[in-house]
């Protein structure tokens, strides 16, 4: 459960450390801050503004009474402080003990007796008027109370500042993170792309050697090892077309000399279908070897191209029938179609039952359907991707079948080649159905 909690990708893991990061380091930030910036500035109002009080006294005891109403007026529009003697009542409360509070009243105290303290008053202040604190100041003549502003000595809350601060200076942060991020994804999201093409046996162009060194590396590394890949592809493909083509001729001597054998007919006629065989395996090889991509692309129509192999066929004494709908006209390569559907005829008639049919037709969002239909054994599900490999074959229904192994990975290639889907499907009723899906625009 707790490991569902932390993202997968590396971006988004990449984003939640940053963000982790930048918090705490925001919280580190504010305590050092109030432990080594706030609490001398505290210390320091309380002792200016605790001076300014000494001022005001000394000033009250030595200038004459006449002049007094001069000075607290002068101390009101300069200093913005209110002095007026002590009316009983007065309503007032202590003010509430907070740390610049605090360490004004220890120095009042200090300064002018342990009774010294800061109120506030409890009656409503005008509208708009800006929050006040009074204290007693004692003079040899009896006492007066000094209102003055509460920034005197408190200082303004800054903590939503700090917290904008700190989720601005975070986005920020992000944002740029994140398009690095971005930057570095990029690249390794083409690899992944391109891994994919090549998982799937498609031949993805080189991806762009870019981003940082280590990806960069890692590109050069892919790009490297798709040209292998392709050099492998080209020389196996290339051995597989001289062997097949030094094995034609031993095989038409054999094919002669058969003719020539004082042996029964039976006899003659097994090795004739072995020879047979053997043909068809070098057919195999060779139409693998082949590359498809140099054929020429032409519209054709489909259910014309489907009529001509299966008439074929027909004549080869095979039981299939052609269902066709509306004439369909699709760009294709017309040999490599042909051999997909000669593959799939040859695929049914070894391995399944007829009747087989072939039928062509429209699905509902466009794209066109080539199918080929036979009522074998059928095949599983989970065997169906590895069918489609080079050199493959099913172990139960092809066991003493002849063949390479390489009729449906031939399917498969061409599909790619025009960009279709190449499926095997169950059929209804028994069978399977090998289904190629041509999207039309």
């Amino acid at each position: 459960m707790q490991l569902r909690l932390i993202p997968q990708s590396l971006m988004a893991r990449t984003a939640l450390v940053l963000l982790f990061a930048l918090t705490a380091s925001q919280l580190v930030s504010i305590a050092l801050f109030r432990y080594y910036s706030r609490e001398p500035r505290v210390q320091l109002a309380a002792i200016g503004f605790v001076g300014q009080l000494k001022t005001i006294r000394a000033a009250l005891e030595i200038i004459p009474p006449e002049q007094q109403r001069e000075f607290v007026q002068r101390l009101r529009e300069e200093r913005g402080m209110r002095i007026f003697r002590i009316r009983d009542e007065e309503p007032m409360t202590v003010a509430p003990d907070i740390p610049a509070l605090r360490a004004a009243r220890e120095r009042l105290r200090e300064a002018f007796g342990g009774e010294s303290d800061i109120f506030i008053r409890t009656r409503p202040q005008k509208p708009g008027a800006p929050p006040v604190l009074i204290t007693r100041l004692p003079l040899r003549d009896g006492a007066v109370y000094v209102v003055f502003q509460r920034s005197r000595i408190v200082e303004q809350d800054f903590t939503y500042a700090w917290i904008g601060w700190g989720v601005f200076g975070a986005v920020i942060a992000l944002a740029g993170a994140l398009f690095l991020m971005w930057r570095v994804n990029r690249p390794l999201k083409a690899l992944q792309v391109a891994a994919q093409e090549l998982g799937r046996g498609n031949s993805p162009p080189p991806v762009t050697e870019i981003g940082p060194s280590e990806v960069r590396s890692l590109a050069v590394a892919f790009n490297q090892m798709r040209d292998d890949l392709q050099r492998l592809d080209r020389e196996r493909a290339t051995f597989l077309a001289g062997v097949s083509h030094d094995l034609r001729t031993p095989l038409a001597r054999l094919r002669l000399a058969v003719e020539m054998l004082p042996a029964d007919q039976t006899t003659r006629s097994d090795i004739e279908g072995d020879i047979a065989d053997i043909n068809g395996v070098i057919d195999q090889f060779m139409d693998f070897a082949r590359d498809e991509s140099t054929e020429i692309i032409e519209h054709t129509d489909l259910n014309r191209l489907a009529e001509s192999v299966v008439e074929r066929a027909k004549r080869a004494g095979l039981g299939v029938t052609l269902e066709t709908g509306a004439p369909v006209s699709l760009p294709l390569r017309r040999q490599a179609i042909k051999r997909v559907l000669g593959n799939l005829l040859d695929n049914a008639v070894k391995h399944a039952k007829p009747p087989l049919v072939v039928r062509i037709g429209q699905q509902t969002g466009g794209e066109v359907v080539l199918s080929v239909l036979d009522r074998g054994g059928g095949i599983a599900p989970h065997d169906v991707a590895r069918l489609k490999k080079p050199f493959t074959r099913l172990d139960s229904s092809r066991a003493g079948a002849s063949g390479g192994g390489l009729g449906l990975a031939i399917v498969e290639r061409i599909a790619k080649l025009h960009g279709a889907s190449f499926e095997l499907l169950p059929r209804d009723g028994g069978g399977t159905e090998a289904r190629l899906t041509f999207p039309t625009r």
